[in-house]
């Protein structure tokens, strides 16, 4: 999949990178873990891919998915290996070596378990003695990076490459002589933190600390080992004189438990080593997240820094003091510039009757910027330009997998992003369909009850920053679910038979009663999701004397934002593909039920205005003509409204005609 432009992030990321002076980053600042956080198909893993074809030839990088070995327990051991093995690779000006922590594998390939402490540590002094025959090094090395070589995508011979270079580098910096071992095993005296332990003491210990259970014993070996991997780093590029840049990870799927809890070590020792005025290391974290690594960090009722991508070019040095040791960076989706440049990328299958932009609208109208949605649904109308008119058919058909539908694909990839180790579960799957019909945070928890006891105690489908990525701004600690992810879901809470627990009536029903008597616009769009379509026009035509026109256009905003997803006849999946609906202005709704309604000439206007623009809330609604005649009498009707409040509906109007003429 190509990356389109994301040109601050990508400036911010080489900064962190580049060792001299940024506009943002200067030379000697500390870089904070840069945390790329998005919904499932938001695009993160695309941009390490990029970082990586941008950086692979000019400075030590490892990229690395824990996920492609199949890791499935907490230990970072296999992601600190993986990352030792990635920057090992050539690159010139560089000669990246770890003989401490390889030192340290060698004391931690087996317990020395002798009770007398003299003789112990001379069975220490034994392994590493023996440990100068240089098939026995190749042979511990083989069987340490053999586990974390899926991680990185290496297949045997490029193993055996790495691996080769790796142990040239130990051996010219003194692993088959003791004499010139020296450096390595001392720091094991000071370990950077100002101890006097006997080296080979410490590494007796820590052959017995090795396979202990014990979380806190655990937490003790890792420390030393990520201390052991950042000293052999700054040795290493002290050693490359002037070097232009920084020791780069990219590490995948950082909600896995290994590897999360391979950057909250490194952050720890960090902090460790900063305490005890240790010069800062060269390397540079790069990670993508669902929201799981950080959920904790704020609990449930509040949220740790994070920088929307669109303000990254408002960064600062001060910025990055105060984010410390995590900048969280929340993807946007993709802008109308970049889908549309992915449009024109390749000219070849489109019509000369469309033009780039009108199919640029059609797709961000639906997709909203969600980076993989854009990149299938443009596919598909490569394949077929003539569903630009028709992209419910798109949605419904089964690509990229033949196994399911491309809208059910997309649920499933944003359920296994919300679960730590990428699994799909069902019932994290139906509480999302669930908590859809929510307008934000604070509505999803009144809809607990409706969930079930598999997911009730679910935190992270509450405080989740790439589910619920929008915030309210009149509504602080309040955030609402991006609108292409919340329409995917309600498509599948709409086709709930009316007997499910939570079918769409009961999930707008519970919204309704839990309503403020105050939130009037909150109210009536619960009713509208409701059907009642004539208690919010008879509402609304009652507000429209009683506040400014700029409220009244914004109550009517918020009320209609929820599809009018769900059909009266049970018999029909409202996912299928809709056949165009009736004109709005026919004697086929409410209104034809009450002749002294329709003959108010205002409140007619209400109701028609309400029925277009809710309509046009339909993502899906992708015909043009159609969009073309409901922006059409929106206008009209807001010109008849006008005499309520002249410039607000005037204005609204403008607008409306505007949307109309570019589909003309």
């Amino acid at each position: 999949m190509e990356v389109p432009p994301r040109s601050s992030l990508v400036s911010l990321i080489d900064q962190f990178i580049q060792v001299e002076t940024g506009p943002q980053v200067p030379r000697d600042f500390p870089r904070p873990i840069l945390v790329l956080e998005g919904i499932g198909g938001s695009g993160r893993s695309h941009i390490l891919d990029d970082t990586w074809r941008r950086w692979a030839k000019r400075t030590p990088i490892a990229k690395v998915d824990p996920l492609v070995g199949a890791d499935d327990g907490d230990s970072m051991r296999a992601v600190l290996t993986a990352v030792m093995l990635g920057l090992t690779a050539e690159v010139p000006g560089y000669r990246v070596a770890f003989p401490r922590v390889v030192l340290a594998h060698i004391a931690m390939s087996a317990p020395i378990t002798v009770a007398d402490p003299k003789k112990s540590m001379l069975a220490m002094r034994e392994r590493i003695n023996a440990y100068q025959d240089r098939s026995l090094v190749v042979t511990l090395l083989r069987r340490l990076l053999a586990m974390a070589a899926g991680s990185l995508g290496l297949d045997a011979a490029s193993l055996d490459v790495t691996l080769e270079q790796m142990t040239g580098r130990l051996d010219r910096s003194g692993l088959r002589s003791r004499l010139l071992w020296r450096d390595a095993l001392a720091w094991f005296e000071h370990q950077d933190q100002g101890f006097r332990h006997d080296p080979e003491r410490a590494l007796v210990r820590l052959s017995l600390q090795a396979d202990v259970r014990d979380a806190g014993v655990q937490e003790d070996v890792d420390r030393l080992l990520v201390a052991a991997l950042l000293a052999d780093l700054r040795s290493s590029f002290d050693r490359a004189v002037n070097h232009p840049s920084r020791a780069v990870v990219l590490l995948d799927n950082g909600d896995v438990p290994s590897a999360a809890r391979f950057m909250k070590t490194l952050v720890k020792v960090r902090d460790l080593l900063a305490r005890h005025q240790v010069p800062r290391d060269p390397l540079t974290v790069i990670t993508t997240s669902g929201g799981y690594l950080l959920a904790d960090s704020a609990g449930l009722s509040g949220r740790a820094m994070q920088w929307p991508e669109s303000a990254l070019a408002g960064l600062s040095d001060a910025d990055l003091s105060e984010a410390r040791t995590w900048l969280r960076v929340l993807l946007d989706g993709l802008t109308a510039d970049a889908v549309q440049h992915l449009v024109a990328t390749d000219l070849t299958p489109w019509p000369s009757a469309l033009g780039t932009g009108t199919i640029t609208r059609a797709v961000r109208l639906l997709t909203d910027g969600h980076a993989e949605a854009t990149h299938l649904v443009l596919a598909r109308l490569r394949e077929d330009p003539t569903l630009i008119d028709e992209l419910g058919l798109v949605l419904a058909e089964r690509v990229p997998d033949p196994g399911q539908t491309m809208e059910s694909y997309l649920i499933d990839k944003i359920t296994m992003d919300l679960s730590p180790r990428r699994r799909l579960l069902a019932p994290l799957r139906e509480a999302l369909i669930t908590l859809a019909g929510a307008r934000d945070t604070d509505e999803a928890r009144c809809l607990t009850s409706l969930l079930g006891n598999a997911v009730h105690a679910e935190p992270i489908l509450f405080c989740s920053p790439s589910l619920w990525p929008t915030p309210l701004s009149t509504e602080p600690e309040r955030w609402a679910m991006a609108p292409f992810v919340r329409f995917l879901l309600l498509r599948e809470l709409s086709a709930r038979p009316d007997n499910h627990q939570a079918s769409w009536t009961k999930v707008f029903e519970r919204l309704r009663d839990h309503t403020e008597d105050h939130d009037v616009r909150g109210r009536l769009h619960h009713e509208l999701a409701l059907g009642e379509h004539e208690v919010v026009v008879d509402e609304l035509l009652r507000l429209l004397g009683e506040m400014p026109g700029t409220t009244w256009l914004e109550h009517l905003d918020r009320i209609v934002a929820t599809p009018g997803l769900r059909t009266t006849d049970p018999s029909a999946d409202p996912r299928s593909a809709t056949a165009p609906a009736a004109d709005p202005r026919s004697a086929t709704g409410p209104e034809s039920a009450h002749p002294d309604r329709a003959a108010d000439p205002r409140r007619a206007a209400v109701a028609q205005l309400v029925t277009a623009v809710h309509r046009l809330a339909d993502p899906l609604l992708s015909d043009r003509e159609t969009r073309r005649g409901l922006y059409v009498i929106a206008a009209e009707e807001c010109r008849r409204l006008s005499d309520a409040d002249a410039l607000p509906f005037l204005e609204r109007a403008q607008h409306f005609q505007k949307l109309a003429d570019s589909l003309a």
